[in-house]
């Protein structure tokens, strides 16, 4: 089997990707095609989050909502391709020209437009936005890949616009060759560590059906924090259960393998030489380090989630997220321990719309931000009434 393990970042490779730049991307069938109560759920329960909006139907049911809504990242796990003819030539330039480059989840940057409802049939548009060059320490020579996702709802209403930011690199190396990470160790933690983040767990806040209006909310105001961890196999386990491997496969033996067949580039032989997924860097502590990582890490998205967390349970039902930019700055490996946080930094009423501006960020159990981003919620006004949902976007 070719695995391409040693393929990296060419001037000609760079080149040919450059003349993807605008194309329309395949993507493969979603994990959840239709919004149901029972995806939504098992979704929040993954990334450790029983909001009752988006796991008790009676109780979503009193909200504004009038049914289950799923929790701001579902989207990342829907999506039906709204296209299904391609040409020739446009099938040629849906083709990754980086595949088997290594690919590690570097951001987003998301506006959500639409709740998605329990009963909704979610289609996603899917194009290469930019590519960006970029030196990094870990990888060598990189690429920012920029690809913009649209989600619509079966009202052709636009529902989330997402520009993920994707780095591409080498994946040659071996632990200990990148410096970044070569002196990591996995925390070893006492008796009082796991007690203190028990008491984390035991005081977390949610606010629910209660209130927070515009006018009761100060710049400098902290949110209350939360705390993922200590992460294991098993939590990255349960988000996959929710969210859909990120290959999206079509299930296991002969239909992995003629998915193998179909997608060489997206394995690696494991120690004891069986083709396994490169996915698997997330589980298997022996391929991520042949990533240059010293154990399997978290995903993403995930952390986005946690972090998309704080600002759901602090805002209540009557709030919205409108916007959340973030940039995943570090790496979080099984057995770290992560504390997310945010601080209310600014206050506007923009095209009557109350705003508000939070800073947001994930540190691990070093002290280490392995994660930053800025968030805009909308809050309800006691002067002007409920939060209305932003207009529809034109995206040409």
């Amino acid at each position: 089997m070719d695995s391409h393990e040693e393929r990296v970042i060419t001037e000609d490779l760079l080149e040919r990707a450059r003349s993807h730049i605008g194309a329309s991307l395949k993507s493969h069938p979603p994990f959840h095609e239709h919004v149901t109560e029972d995806a939504v759920r098992h979704f929040a329960h993954g990334g450790g989050d029983d909001n009752p909006i988006y796991c008790d139907p009676t109780y979503a049911k009193g909200t504004r909502w009038e049914t289950v809504i799923a929790p701001p990242m579902f989207f990342r796990s829907t999506g039906v391709p709204s296209k299904t003819e391609w040409t020739d030539d446009e099938r040629a330039l849906a083709r990754d020209p980086l595949s088997g480059i290594h690919s590690w989840y570097a951001g987003d940057v998301i506006r959500w437009v639409r709740p998605m409802k329990a009963g909704d049939r979610i289609s996603e548009r899917r194009f290469l936005k930019d590519l960006v060059e970029k030196e990094s320490s870990f990888a060598g020579r990189t690429v920012l890949e920029i690809s913009r996702r649209e989600y619509r709802n079966q009202r052709d209403e636009l529902v989330v616009v997402s520009d993920q930011i994707n780095i591409r690199g080498g994946r040659q190396k071996k632990w200990g060759d990148r410096q970044k990470y070569a002196s990591y160790e996995r925390h070893q933690y006492t008796p009082e560590e796991i007690e203190r983040i028990d008491e984390a767990y035991e005081k977390e806040f949610r606010r629910g059906a209660e209130v927070l209006y515009w006018e009761d909310v100060e710049v400098g105001n902290d949110l209350p924090g939360q705390v993922k961890g200590p992460i294991t196999v098993t939590d990255i386990m349960n988000w996959n259960m929710g969210w859909g491997l990120a290959m999206q496969f079509p299930g296991s033996h002969r239909l992995a393998y003629q998915w193998r067949k179909a997608h060489p580039r997206a394995y690696m032989l494991n120690a004891h030489g069986i083709p396994d997924t490169i996915e698997a860097v997330h589980w298997d502590d022996d391929l991520a380090r042949r990533t240059g990582n010293p154990h399997a890490y978290d995903y993403g998205g995930q952390r986005i989630a946690w972090l998309a967390q704080i600002l759901t349970d602090w805002m209540g039902d009557a709030g919205w997220m409108l916007l959340l930019d973030c940039q995943v700055r570090r790496f979080v490996y099984t057995g770290d321990t992560i504390w997310t946080k945010g601080t209310v930094v600014g206050k506007s009423v923009t095209h009557g719309q109350h705003e508000v501006e939070i800073e947001v960020q994930a540190e691990d159990q070093r002290g280490e931000v392995t994660a930053t981003g800025k968030a805009i919620v909308l809050l309800p006004s006691r002067g002007k009434g409920p939060v209305v949902l932003p207009p529809q976007i034109d995206l040409g």
